[in-house]
């Protein structure tokens, strides 16, 4: 019965949140009662209660589930500070726990164990545990793609450009090693989500464009010698992929070392001296 009241009550709290916003989006400020919550009328266990009462009250307590799940809000865009922050959080529980096991053996209440929170709380956010998987991974593209963005702005030279290229990845390494992992696991699993393919072509393709474009310029100043800029570019993209794949397998594997020693041969192979991180 406590169980039941709690749920009840977690239940409530969530329809008021999601209330509340449905006001706020349609402009309507004035104060408006809420539907008596379950939980404020009498409990079918009571002595007097019919079986009838019983059987409404499982009904009634259903649809309100189905409610909640259902007047959520897909967007978390559209959410406050305090939900994005809250999203946010379940994202990253819900990333460490991929990249922990698998997406088949992840449950939603795995996830809500992780973040201690109930899973009603989960589902208010996200459709379903595809639908977590998605938005997360699209977060964490986007985040990267955002620093890649930050980098190609603020260089001009390009071997400025190619060297802080290098150590951008040295700090991003936890976020890059996860982002592989989740990129591994979702290529052989039998999910397919068109916007996370999509987000997935344009971060290798920004990525490698950072370099391609760094060579063809270098080149043209005759500061590189005249390789090909897709083929290097392709190359340095996928001895960092692989950099990460150890670090997953190999115990003690030291990322910023084997980082340096991709920067180094990417340095021997456009024919210019060495340069060492900043």
């Amino acid at each position: 019965m406590e169980g039941n009241s709690h749920e009840c009550k977690e239940i409530t709290r969530i329809r008021r949140i999601g209330y509340k916003q449905r006001q706020s989006a349609a402009g309507r400020h004035a104060t408006a009662s809420l539907p008596v919550p379950l939980c404020a009328t009498r409990h079918p266990s009571a002595p007097e209660a019919s079986a009838s009462a019983k059987t409404n009250y499982r009904r009634n307590a259903e649809t309100m589930t189905k409610k909640v799940k259902n007047t959520r809000l897909n967007a978390v865009g559209h959410k406050g500070a305090r939900a994005k922050s809250q999203a946010s959080k379940l994202m990253a529980v819900a990333m460490d726990l991929f990249c922990q096991r698998d997406f088949a053996s992840v449950t939603i209440k795995d996830i809500a164990r992780a973040a201690k929170v109930n899973s009603a709380l989960i589902y208010y956010y996200f459709k379903d545990k595809e639908d977590l998987f998605r938005v997360m991974i699209e977060h964490a593209i986007l985040q990267a793609l955002d620093n890649y963005s930050r980098l190609k702005a603020r260089h001009t030279d390009p071997t400025d450009l190619i060297n802080d290229w290098f150590e951008n990845n040295v700090e991003m390494s936890v976020l890059m090693r996860k982002l592989v992992k989740i990129m591994i696991d979702y290529s052989h699993s039998s999910v397919r989500v068109a916007s996370v393919e999509t987000l997935i072509r344009r971060f290798y393709k920004v990525e490698t464009s950072i370099i391609s474009t760094g060579v063809r310029q270098g080149v043209a100043r005759g500061i590189f010698k005249g390789v090909d800029p897709e083929r290097t570019a392709l190359f340095i993209s996928v001895h960092l992929d692989g950099i990460m794949v150890a670090s997953m397998v190999r115990p003690n594997f030291d990322i910023t070392a084997a980082m340096n020693e991709l920067r180094r041969v990417f340095w021997q192979r456009v024919g210019h001296p060495v340069k060492r991180a900043a």
